[in-house]
């Protein structure tokens, strides 16, 4: 029997019923529809410190990055000053560090507050209203990224008025969270409510002069480990008194015993071994630590951030996805003798398929498969 020709076919094919082809149409349509709105979706996802997976944690339950006295900027290859950091504050929260402690000291004049560390005659980081401009800016640009400032400086000779007017000047007030709250909001909600800046005061006359509560006392709110080091030095835990602190700050950088102009100082920068000190055993100090206490570690600060690395460590305690991530490495192991500790939901961020990932393959899927049927209907 001859075979009709290729003509015939699909003259045949096109005078098929409308009650076959059209449903064809219709469902091929709604699923092109439903790829295309998985797309905007994906697209609209809104990200928390550069993370989605952020947005729904309490801030107490996420690790940060802080850099110890922030400002104190020196050069890696001729430092005429010694400095904690390499890199301005700028190019600090655009690189993810999160936390800035600034060092607080009275100026040339009782109405102005100044940025020295260990004191103004070795490294001056100028006003505090100049890198309280310099936050301000980058906020303004970057508004889906909680801050976190530390007012350093216990019995400081700053004038507590000056550095509330530095603030209220620089405009950065707007972005303050009133107070310490008894449960934490999510980073989210601070996004969604404008309250991206946490500012902790560790001078008590500091915070009790910020009559609207956004300077939180130091003391009840952060508890601070031991710390700094000497090179050497085994990193401990202590102290083991927590009481009211919901915050916990590990101070993980070396200092030395130096003289400077004549002067001898027992907290001078320790610019060596920084690939192990900010590598390897950034993550050994946090794991250590947090093994040892009750609550999650927040802020883990550092000298020279940008030498070693202390991101990659700072994403696995955020259960977060980080370069040659995979599940026989995933961290840290004290998750499983623990599980009511935070961030222990692993799964989420192990998972190789979100839900967005699944609805995308099943359209695809059905799109693979639907698609020549139709245009083989729609063939003339």
């Amino acid at each position: 029997m001859a075979m009709p020709s290729i003509g015939r076919v699909h003259a045949q094919s096109a005078m098929r019923p409308l009650s076959t082809t059209v449903p064809t149409m219709i469902l091929a349509i709604l699923l092109t529809i439903l790829q295309l709105s998985v797309i905007v979706v994906a697209a609209d996802t809104k990200l928390c410190n550069q993370h989605e997976e952020l947005c729904s944690r309490p801030y107490n339950d996420v690790t940060f990055v802080s850099t110890h006295a922030s400002f104190a900027l020196t050069s890696q290859k001729r430092p005429k000053v010694p400095g904690t950091q390499y890199k301005g504050i700028a190019d600090q929260l655009k690189d993810g560090v999160c936390g800035l402690h600034l060092n607080i000291m009275q100026g040339s004049s009782a109405s102005e507050v100044s940025l020295c560390y260990p004191d103004c005659t070795v490294n001056d980081g100028g006003k505090l209203l100049d890198t309280l401009n310099v936050v301000k800016k980058w906020m303004d640009a970057n508004k889906n990224d909680v801050v976190t400032i530390f007012l350093e400086g216990m019995g400081t000779d700053a004038s507590p008025t000056a550095v509330v007017k530095a603030f209220t000047d620089s405009g950065l007030d707007k972005y303050a969270l009133k107070g310490a709250p008894k449960k934490w909001p999510t980073l989210e909600s601070m996004i969604d409510d404008g309250t991206t800046l946490v500012v902790f005061a560790e001078d008590s006359s500091i915070a009790a002069a910020n009559s609207k509560g956004y300077f939180i006392p130091y003391g009840d709110t952060v508890l601070k480990l031991e710390g700094p080091f000497k090179y050497g030095d085994e990193w401990t835990c202590g102290p083991w008194n927590r009481t009211t602190q919901s915050i916990m700050l590990i101070p993980h950088f070396i200092v030395q015993t130096a003289s400077y102009n004549g002067v001898t100082y027992n907290n001078m920068p320790y610019p060596f071994n920084l690939g192990t000190t900010n590598g390897y055993q950034y993550e050994f100090h946090a794991v250590s630590c947090r093994g040892g206490q009750s609550i999650w570690i927040n802020f883990m600060e550092v000298d020279f951030y940008d030498q070693g690395d202390v991101m990659t460590p700072t994403l696995k305690l955020n259960s977060l996805p980080y370069k040659d991530d995979g599940p026989e490495n995933f961290y840290p192991k004290f998750f499983d003798a623990d599980p009511d500790t935070p961030n222990v939901s692993a799964t989420a961020s192990l998972s190789p398929l979100s839900i967005t990932h699944i609805i995308v393959l099943i359209v695809c899927l059905c799109m693979s498969t639907t698609l020549p049927f139709v245009f083989d209907e729609l063939r003339i």
